[in-house]
């Protein structure tokens, strides 16, 4: 079977990322996709960047939003390929015959609602999951939405959660899993490299909070608790009090007890 992709770009004044994504998209030996863009009225030259590659793009948009979950739920509602990847702006993909590889590889694998592969910062420092993904996991983790192929028809089931600001990825993944008992594959084929200047990097203990709150709301125990923020917080204070040496075994442990 010959799976098309629905690649959904979301994007916010980040015109330079922006062009680092599309070079990575319209590079590529794999071409059964549509391409989706998704802008929330940027105020630098994004738009630019968006029309240069217009012929490339099978839909965008540049419009207000409350944010990148209510965003990439503009993409869903446009995408029509049988997967979704959501590759928003400074993620690029790996190589150019990153998609067909991809491709290949789930074709001969078993049919599944989540493909997903390890992932790669742009330190390009990389970051394993384990074959089994259970609730176990989430409760400490989640898999990078960046480097996941997600079945469209699990939406039919819910959108992202817009009132959290943060983890709606996460939110989904778990909730996916309790309520319908979805599967994940851990495919080879790594997909994309991660630009951890995204919010949900940069905001990382208003993620762990809401992630906190969203536990409890799911009835989920875990050793995820809200000490973790203040681990986060007080890292924030020791990365300008510590000689270097030392923040930097500081920010390890951190790195450790958060599974990253």
């Amino acid at each position: 079977m010959k799976y098309k992709l629905s690649i959904i770009t979301v994007n916010m004044n980040n015109s330079i990322g922006l062009e680092k994504t599309c070079l990575s998209v319209i590079t590529q030996t794999f071409n059964n996709f549509e391409w989706i863009v998704i802008d929330g009225l940027s105020k630098d030259n994004s738009v630019e960047v968006i029309k240069k590659y217009s012929n490339k793009i099978n839909y965008w948009v540049s419009e207000s939003d409350s944010g990148i979950y209510e965003a990439m739920n503009k993409g869903v509602k446009k995408a029509t390929g049988e997967f979704l990847l959501f590759l928003n702006s400074g993620d690029f993909l790996l190589h150019p015959w990153t998609l067909q590889e991809v491709i290949d590889e789930i074709t001969t694998s078993k049919n599944t609602d989540v493909y997903y592969s390890d992932a790669i910062f742009d330190n390009y420092e990389l970051l394993k999951f384990p074959d089994k993904i259970n609730i176990d996991f989430f409760k400490n983790a989640n898999i990078s939405h960046q480097n996941s192929l997600i079945k469209r028809e699990l939406f039919m089931h819910q959108l992202y959660n817009e009132n959290y600001r943060f983890i709606s990825d996460w939110y989904f993944f778990i909730t996916e899993l309790i309520n319908h008992n979805i599967t994940f594959f851990h495919i080879k084929t790594l997909i994309s490299v991660y630009d951890t200047c995204g919010i949900s990097h940069i905001k990382r203990e208003c993620s762990l909070e809401e992630k906190q709150k969203a536990m409890i709301e799911l009835k989920i125990s875990g050793k995820f608790n809200i000490n973790v923020v203040i681990l986060i917080r007080l890292h924030k204070i020791i990365k300008y009090i510590l000689p270097y040496g030392l923040y930097k075994l500081f920010y390890s442990l951190i790195k450790k007890i958060l599974n990253r």
